[in-house]
């Protein structure tokens, strides 16, 4: 009988311990479906002009995104969590960039805002939220926003690689994350700052001198090199920039000697005007001429002279011939 008795005192302990577990479950979302994935487009065709002396710690850009109002989950009555994580490599709070694969000098925080109510989220970051049976969650109150970050390294220049950098889940009661909100780098580029060239280069006077038939009775059939040059006012970011100059266009071209640029308004006949590198080698009227970018206050260096275009140089004196000049960098 003593045996009996202890044997029925243990068993409502036994009730009462499952009853304890069948609450436990039931307090956690059955799941939430997840109908939509939220997408979050960090960049957009967008440039970032930067470069090496940029201060570490420095923001160089800021953007913001909203939903688009697509329902993202249903859930069933009870508590789901939410885990924030980020994909990559990172440094703090930020997610460090590469172009190409190589690290950029440059990372980036995400931070989100849920319904417009609530504290700003870093990543990772993990909260709850209970649901009422068939309850939804809409993305059209969400606020996603992110900073680009000067950090420790070289500068590397061109396409962000693209691709998720954060993102966020939803816990299942089996312990299962489901996805529905992805933060991505879409299309994001860091861009050397512009190089410039100084006013007083740009609209500069090459004097060429005074000439007769005589001076063309050289080898060349040419006067001498008279040197150029154009300054340059500002250019960060030289190394590996290319500056590509243009000297007017095809039309300028002599009719006998398509090398050298016109002079048929001077009064003269049979000479035009050459233009050429450094290094004393020819640039047609219109044709791309292209050479390393140089460092603010550098010099581009050419050279200007007069040249025959057939048998014999006819009038001499003084004269005045515009040429435009384009000069890009890129």
């Amino acid at each position: 009988m003593t045996k009996l008795g202890n044997h029925r005192k243990r068993r409502p302990g036994i009730a009462m311990l499952a009853l304890a577990a069948l609450w436990t479950a039931n307090a956690w979302a059955d799941g939430c479906a997840v109908e939509n994935v939220a997408v979050y487009q960090i960049g957009q065709t967008a440039y970032i002009d930067v470069s090496n002396d940029v201060p570490v710690g420095n923001v160089v850009r800021t953007g913001r995104a909203t939903g688009e109002g697509k329902v993202l989950l249903r859930c069933r009555a009870g508590v789901a969590q939410f885990n924030g994580a980020t994909k990559g490599e990172t440094s703090g709070d930020l997610v460090l960039l590469t172009v190409n694969g190589q690290p950029s000098g440059f990372g980036v925080r995400v931070t989100m805002q849920e319904e417009h109510s609530g504290p700003m989220l870093t990543f990772p970051h993990r909260y709850d939220r209970t649901f009422m049976e068939g309850e939804t969650l809409t993305s059209d109150s969400d606020y996603v926003a992110y900073d680009i970050v000067r950090v420790p390294g070289k500068v590397v220049f061109g396409p962000i690689d693209r691709g998720r950098v954060a993102l966020q889940t939803v816990s299942k009661p089996n312990g299962e994350n489901v996805l529905f909100r992805s933060m991505e780098i879409f299309e994001l580029v860091l861009r050397r700052p512009t190089c410039t060239i100084t006013d007083a280069t740009l609209k500069q006077e090459v004097k060429l001198g005074d000439f007769n038939p005589s001076n063309f009775a050289t080898p060349d059939r040419a006067t001498p090199w008279v040197p150029f040059s154009f300054e340059v006012l500002e250019c960060k970011e030289p190394l590996g920039m290319i500056a590509q100059f243009t000297f007017g266009t095809p039309s300028d071209a002599d009719a006998d000697l398509p090398s050298v640029f016109s002079m048929k308004d001077s009064g003269s006949k049979n000479v035009g005007i050459e233009i050429a590198d450094k290094h004393e080698k020819t640039i047609r009227p219109g044709e791309l001429f292209e050479t390393n970018a140089l460092a603010s206050g550098e010099f581009f260096q050419f050279n200007a002279r007069l040249r025959e275009t057939r048998p014999s140089v006819i009038g001499g004196g003084a004269f005045l011939r515009p040429v435009t000049v384009q000069i890009d960098f890129y």
